[in-house]
């Protein structure tokens, strides 16, 4: 939208073909603009045990360092990261104690 100067875009019901709306470019980005003190409580809110883990916030990418228990449980603590909104990207650099995820072997 930026790239090509498109402020808004028209919003169509799937079904009747229908303009039901716009979706304006500020809306799209204003995900990204959250304070970090904001994306900081809802990334602690979604961690099980967030005392255990070291989180950075720069320009809402955000760096997870720490230990955890399993590998399975290092890449649920990325994917929950992940998952909040106005996070761009994730660092994930959290170190696990235990390897618990099934690997076939090559045929």
């Amino acid at each position: 939208m930026r790239d090509r100067r498109v402020k808004q875009l028209p919003v169509v019901d799937p079904v009747t073909g229908r303009v039901v709306g716009t979706l304006h470019q500020r809306d799209v980005l204003r995900v990204f603009t959250r304070p970090a003190a904001d994306l900081m409580a809802d990334i602690r809110a979604r961690l099980p045990d967030a005392r255990a883990l070291s989180i950075e916030i720069d320009k809402s990418v955000v760096t997870v360092r720490g230990r955890v228990a399993s590998r399975s449980l290092a890449i649920a603590v990325v994917e929950a990261v992940r998952s909040v909104e106005g996070v761009v990207d994730v660092v994930s650099e959290p170190a696990h104690d235990r390897e618990d995820l099934i690997v076939p072997p090559r045929a």
